[in-house]
């Protein structure tokens, strides 16, 4: 159960931060797309540099779900003794 949870708590935290960078990225796109990129090679370095943060952000994320579910883990002990 322990092993579950856990991976449930990183998989919603990486998937949570994935979909809230890949928002914000698309906006972010569509903004250089339309007023800055000049060429195609623009364009490409634009969608390399967007997956590496898209990346990085589900690591993050996942970094974070695992903190979250320590905390909990942490607070719900303490409860325990009380």
């Amino acid at each position: 159960m322990s092993v579950l949870l856990r991976i449930a708590f990183v998989l919603a935290g990486a998937l949570l931060l994935g979909l809230a960078a890949n928002e914000a990225l698309r906006a972010v796109g569509h903004w250089y797309e339309t007023t800055r990129a000049q060429s195609e090679s623009d364009l490409s370095q634009a969608f390399v540099i967007a997956l590496a943060v898209q990346a990085v952000c589900v690591l993050v994320g996942g970094w974070l779900g695992n903190l979250l579910l320590r905390h909990w883990r942490r607070e719900r002990a303490s409860a325990e003794r009380s």
